[in-house]
């Protein structure tokens, strides 16, 4: 007979790391590094990794202070800010908080011409379309 293993009350669960996901996206859009955050909360890199990796739980005071230096609120770093909508499915969080998923959203932000717009689409979906 299998026995049940226990689940810790504060063991990691998925608001956690949605939360980390944010916390990774906000700082991004910021362009700001994991040691520049770290340093300004006191903390290693390393732990700031571990946050928004979802590997160890962000204690309310510590989501505060990396609240107040991200320049957003809790809620949103928590993923309840409602104001902007309901949360976002994980392929849209996982994009945005990637290095590559900012820098392509900046760019993409500055292209005016909607054809091009439109080509760039293009050319993606037949890149992935190839396996590329």
């Amino acid at each position: 007979m299998r026995r049940r293993q226990k689940v810790s009350p504060r063991a990691v669960n998925d608001k956690d790391r949605q939360t980390g996901m944010n916390i990774r996206s906000r700082r991004l859009e910021l362009h700001i590094s994991q040691a520049e955050l770290g340093a300004a909360l006191g903390i290693t890199f390393q732990q700031i990794q571990k946050y928004e990796k979802g590997v160890n739980r962000v204690a309310s005071t510590r989501l505060n202070e990396i609240a107040a230096f991200l320049k957003t609120t809790m809620a949103a770093l928590a993923g309840e800010d409602r104001s902007r909508g309901e949360p976002q499915d994980s392929l849209v969080s996982e994009f945005v908080s990637s290095k590559d998923g900012i820098d392509l959203i900046e760019a993409w932000s500055r292209v005016e011409s909607h054809q091009v717009r439109r080509s760039i689409i293009s050319l993606t979906r037949s890149l992935a379309a190839e396996g590329h």
